[in-house]
C-alpha cells in the first residue's frame, strides 16, 4: 500500500442500480467502504445485500452508476473489458457461503494457487505464507487434506486463508457461516473476529445479528433495494425506527 495510512483506500458506489429482469434489486445506491473498517450488511432475504457485495468485485454488473476502487473507476454505462475486471478484482478477496474450494487440491494448494499462478509469486514464498495463514486459522494439521475430508467449518477457514493469500485491500464475506451448524459456525466466527481485531478491512453479509453486533464498526441495513440505515452498531440496535425494530425482532435478538 504505497501511501501507507496517509491516504486510506476506499470503495465508492455512486448511483448504483441493479435489476434481475423486471425486479429492481439495488435502487440508486450511494455509499463508501473505508480501509481498516468492518462493515456488516444486514437486511431481510431478497433485500439486495449479497448483490451489493458481489457488485464490489464485479461478480454482478450493475446497469448504471459508478464504482471507484482505489485509483480505478468504472462507469457501468460503458462496456467493461477483462483487464478492467481483473484490476478491480485484484483489490479484493471473496469468501463464499458454499466455500468454493478446488476439490482436486489440498488445503495448502488451495491457498497457494492464486499467489503462484495469478500473482506469479515465488513458489517457496507462497508456500511459506500459505502455511502461516493456515496456522492463523488453526489448520496447520490439515495442510495436506483434500476438501472432501474437511468439515464445513474447516473448509470455510481454508477459504478465508485462500482469500487472505492474495493480500487483498478488502475481504468480502457473503454469509460465511450460513451453511454451517452452530458448533462449526463458532469456529469460523472466531477467526473472522480475530481479523476484525487486527483491523482487516472487511465487508460482511450476515443474518447472524449477535455476530454483527460483536464484530461491526458499522452497520449497513438494506430494505427493498435502498439503504435504510448506515451508521454505528449501537445506533442500529437501539434505533426507534419501526422498520429497524421489526427487523431486529424478527431476527430473534
Amino acid at each position: 500500500k504505497s501511501c501507507l495510512k496517509v491516504c486510506l483506500m476506499a470503495i465508492n458506489f455512486k448511483n448504483i442500480s441493479k435489476s434481475y429482469g423486471d425486479h429492481l434489486v439495488l435502487d440508486n445506491i450511494n455509499t463508501s467502504f473505508k480501509e481498516g473498517q468492518t462493515t456488516v450488511i444486514v437486511g431481510s432475504s431478497g433485500c439486495g445485500k449479497s448483490t451489493l457485495l458481489r457488485c464490489i468485485n464485479l461478480l454482478e454488473i450493475p446497469e448504471s452508476g459508478t464504482l471507484e476502487v482505489d485509483d480505478r473507476s468504472v462507469n457501468f454505462k460503458d462496456k467493461l473489458n477483462s483487464k478492467e475486471l481483473l484490476e478491480i478484482r485484484k483489490k479484493t478477496g471473496m469468501v463464499f457461503q458454499s466455500f468454493n474450494l478446488f476439490p482436486h487440491l489440498t488445503a495448502l494448494q488451495n491457498v497457494t494457487e492464486a499467489p503462484i499462478y495469478v500473482q506469479k509469486k515465488d513458489k517457496n514464498e507462497a508456500i511459506k505464507e500459505a502455511k502461516e495463514l493456515l496456522a492463523k486459522v488453526g489448520l496447520s494439521h490439515k495442510e495436506d487434506t483434500f476438501p472432501n475430508r474437511l468439515s464445513g467449518g474447516q473448509a470455510q477457514r481454508v477459504a478465508i486463508a485462500r482469500a487472505l493469500a492474495v493480500n487483498p485491500y478488502f475481504l468480502l464475506l457473503d454469509e460465511p457461516t450460513s451453511a454451517l451448524d452452530p458448533e462449526l459456525e463458532a469456529e469460523v466466527l472466531k477467526v473472522i473476529l480475530s481479523l476484525a481485531k487486527e483491523k482487516k478491512s472487511m465487508i460482511i453479509v450476515t443474518h447472524n445479528m449477535n455476530f454483527a453486533r460483536k464484530i461491526a464498526d458499522r452497520i449497513l441495513f438494506l430494505d427493498k433495494g435502498v439503504i435504510a440505515f448506515d451508521g454505528l452498531v449501537d445506533e442500529f440496535f437501539n434505533s426507534q425506527n419501526e422498520r429497524i425494530k421489526s427487523f431486529i425482532s424478527a431476527m430473534d435478538i
